[in-house]
């Protein structure tokens, strides 16, 4: 019988395998294997969070909003207004999400009556956030921002988890997630600007105290996102998104962190670019 550890050592090292071939292969098979990610995070969405059947209605129009908006944006030429619109959509559903975390209390059902309500929420939700993570992946350096992208959010969990496990002693928020302590939340946010930034360094040859500054604001976006989606788990009752992954839980559980601070760094990418070209 393997422990806990070894089974999530194991899925990482899967998971990290195969998005090392699709990045091999080329921005195609990435995007393939994003709008993949996508599917299987709505789906976990409407048969873990809503208890939906597959391939009933909501779940069948909700998965086509993705498939063909997703299509349409990264295989038929859209145009780059298209793509603004939704990085801009996806942050304006974020900031709402920001103040739902904040504002609403943990014993009110407001987001669960609301996708009960309108069960094509969660697909609006769920392909204008992979829609603007996949806008990066239109560069021609989109490797480069992908790491970038990446350390973020490496460098967000793993130091939150380091500086919290032995520094850790005020709770940050322990209605919410019992576990995060503000020392790990600080820790976090430092080691996500530093590894982020030594890799634009090395990778763009740029280095300023605004760019530091910016990572680490990424780096707390990331723990945002961990934290909404820790309180809409609560809220639903349920520990794990699903339990796909072995060690891990669901596609969501992995992702939510990336998926919330996909848009802000997607709108951040449009002005580096701009600001790195000759």
């Amino acid at each position: 019988m393997k422990s806990n550890t070894q089974l999530r050592i194991i899925s990482a090292l899967v998971l990290v395998s195969i998005l090392g071939v699709c990045i091999y292969l080329g921005s195609g098979a990435t995007l393939g294997l994003i709008l993949t990610i996508g599917m299987i995070t709505l789906d976990e969405f409407y048969t873990n969070f809503l208890a939906k059947q597959r391939f009933s209605k909501s779940y069948f129009f909700g998965q086509l909003i993705l498939i063909v908006s997703f299509i349409y944006v990264n295989f038929f030429g859209a145009e780059d207004i298209y793509k603004q619109y939704i990085i801009n959509f996806a942050i304006f559903l974020n900031l709402l999400l920001i103040i739902y975390l904040f504002a609403s209390d943990i014993e009110k059902t407001f987001i669960e009556d609301l996708v009960r309500k309108f069960p094509i929420a969660p697909s609006i939700y769920v392909s204008s956030s992979f829609i603007a993570l996949s806008t990066i992946f239109h560069f021609d350096v989109w490797r480069k921002l992908t790491l970038i992208l990446f350390m973020i959010n490496f460098g967000m969990d793993t130091g939150a988890w380091f500086f919290g496990k032995n520094f850790g002693n005020k709770k940050l928020w322990p209605e919410v997630s019992p576990n995060k302590t503000i020392e790990g939340l600080i820790g976090g946010m430092l080691t996500s600007g530093l590894t982020a930034f030594i890799v634009t360094f090395l990778t763009f040859n740029r280095s300023n105290i605004q760019l530091f500054v910016t990572y680490c604001i990424f780096g707390l976006l990331s723990q945002i996102g961990d934290l909404i989606q820790s309180k809409i788990k609560r809220q639903f009752s349920i520990k794990d998104s699903s339990s796909l992954i072995p060690g891990h839980g669901g596609v969501y559980d992995r992702i939510d962190s990336l998926l919330f601070v996909a848009p802000f760094f997607a709108l951040f990418t449009y002005g580096f670019i701009l600001s790195v070209k000759p």
